[in-house]
């Protein structure tokens, strides 16, 4: 956008270390600003909570001042964004909101709704990442929105090509890529069914790919159940690696929004093994694609890894036909895309 004549400002939370993506911002001429906890903060709290009015925000004021034609706040759930959607309310800002994962527990509190369903309904846009994910906001809401569309979010399909399939070793090779959270990713619902008598005597090795808050946890959950099938490799540069050496993805997630590691690894010519939360299921298609479990829980998860197991000979072909439907699916250009929309969003609001 800043490319196509656009003057672009970015703020996010101090979360270091910076992305190199984040810094790459700032060399292409994008005013980017790193919310710091600010000088004064516990005093500034102090003055609300006495006086009952909002104290000055540095950070809000610094958005202010750019004189935006249109905000766009993009947030990890579906509700880290309230404060921002409050202000461009008050600040008479328009603003567009971005929903990158939603959960079937993310519900408002008692007494909330009403001003939840005018913050989503004020946006000149609001974007999901899945349609399950826009359906279950609706119910969350309270109401059906018209300004509410399924966006893609920036992938690698393009970088990569159909792998060849793993050479004959014996063992099948499955792998989770996920941050280790199994609050979200509900790698422990996994290890609980490859606890099982059946599984612990199959050739069937998983590998953990990613980093994150519970893999101590983790770690001691593999050992207390003895698994000596699974290990954590820790994170891997290039995705392509992981799919040259592995026949298929283990994704037991509670909560998705939609799955760059799914797309990524159909795009590498490989099947998924997922739970039916996010666009998990929009992308792949049980018993053609891959594999659905109903829900994150032990026995639905057990039954679609034993028809996985019983159709394994297929696994390949299966493969084959995920990376077609990533291609069919996923378009080329998703970021030009979105900036297409936003530009739009813009011209509106400033129309208006």
């Amino acid at each position: 956008m800043k490319a196509a004549g656009h003057e672009v400002a970015a703020t996010t939370e101090d979360n270091p270390p910076l992305s190199p993506k984040l810094s790459a911002l700032v060399d292409q001429g994008i005013a980017l600003r790193v919310r710091k906890i600010p000088s004064g903060a516990l005093r500034r709290a102090l003055w609300t909570r006495l006086t009952g009015r909002p104290a000055r925000n540095p950070h809000e004021e610094w958005v202010a001042n750019q004189r935006p034609d249109l905000v766009v706040i993009s947030q990890g759930g579906n509700s880290d964004g309230y404060p921002w959607m409050k202000f461009c309310r008050a600040a008479n800002l328009p603003y567009a909101a971005i929903v990158q994962c939603n959960a079937e527990i993310s519900w408002s509190m008692e007494g909330q709704m009403e001003e939840v369903a005018e913050l989503y309904g004020r946006a000149r846009a609001v974007y999901c990442v899945s349609r399950h994910n826009l359906r279950l906001l609706e119910w969350q809401v309270g109401r059906e929105m018209p300004n509410a569309r399924v966006v893609w979010n920036p992938n690698k399909v393009a970088a990569f090509a159909l792998l060849p399939w793993p050479a004959e070793t014996g063992k099948l090779k499955l792998a989770c890529v996920a941050r280790l959270e199994p609050g979200a990713k509900g790698q422990d619902v996994l290890f609980q069914t490859l606890a099982r008598p059946q599984w612990r005597s199959r050739p069937v090795e998983l590998n953990l790919f990613g980093a994150g808050p519970q893999e101590i946890p983790l770690r001691a959950m593999v050992q207390r159940l003895g698994l000596n099938k699974v290990h954590f490799r820790g994170h891997v540069a290039d995705v392509a690696d992981i799919w040259r050496e592995h026949h298929m993805l283990a994704l037991p997630s509670r909560q998705e929004g939609m799955s760059l590691a799914l797309i990524e690894a159909m795009s590498c010519g490989r099947p998924a093994l997922v739970t039916d939360v996010g666009g998990n299921a929009e992308m792949c298609v049980d018993g053609e694609t891959g594999f659905v479990a109903t829900a994150a829980a032990v026995g639905p998860l057990a039954e679609a890894m034993e028809r996985a197991w019983a159709r394994r000979s297929e696994w390949e072909a299966m493969g084959r036909a995920a990376r077609a439907r990533v291609l069919q699916l996923v378009p080329a250009d998703p970021v030009a895309d979105f900036c297409k929309l936003l530009e739009a969003a813009a011209r509106e609001a400033k129309g208006k």
